[in-house]
């Protein structure tokens, strides 16, 4: 009886433990401050531009790619969610690719060295960018991480999703900013 007593008071702690990781493991890592200014990026308002170096040290702007639907993806190699999604984003990025589809990357605060690493042991071909500050993921609101923001062909954010995708969820977010 005794055990059968211990075993029921035990499992309340583990459905809670198991609760716990689960919603880490669906929101995301970490946390990012951002700012409270005109600036921040909002659902259905321009994407704030910026500028930040790509992996071979070239400066990249976002308003280069007006015309186009851009995935940004904001991320970091220690997060556990944004690398199950990695494999993810990859198989969208082949597929639309030759179709005014621009996936970036936004690594948050590692240096190209660590990011060069990770994409190149993973094969991933898109364009990763280094927000070594943090400035842009800010000015994204990025609380966690990963964070994506679906930006249509005139630069209007049409979509945010925070936490983990697979590739069905991007592809139906892509949707909604090619409309």
């Amino acid at each position: 009886m005794s055990i059968r007593l211990k075993n029921l008071s035990f499992r309340p702690v583990m459905v809670i433990l198991a609760l716990a990781i689960l919603t880490l493991g669906l929101q995301g890592c970490g946390s990012e401050s951002g700012p409270a200014s005109s600036d921040r990026a909002e659902l259905d308002k321009p994407a704030p531009d910026f500028t930040l170096k790509d992996l071979d040290g070239n400066s990249v702007r976002l308003s280069d790619f007006r015309g186009k639907v851009v995935f940004l993806n904001f991320w970091a190699t220690w997060c556990p969610p944004c690398r199950a999604e990695m494999p993810d984003i990859e198989k969208v990025h082949q597929k639309y690719k030759d179709q005014d589809v621009v996936v970036l990357g936004v690594d948050l605060r590692e240096n190209a060295s660590t990011v060069r690493a990770f994409v190149e042991d993973g094969g991933y071909t898109w364009v990763f960018l280094l927000d070594t500050t943090g400035e842009v993921g800010s000015m994204y609101s990025v609380s966690a991480i990963p964070t994506s923001y679906f930006v249509d062909k005139k630069g209007i954010i049409r979509a945010v999703t925070i936490g983990g995708m697979t590739a069905a969820t991007i592809e139906a977010k892509l949707a909604q900013a090619m409309q």
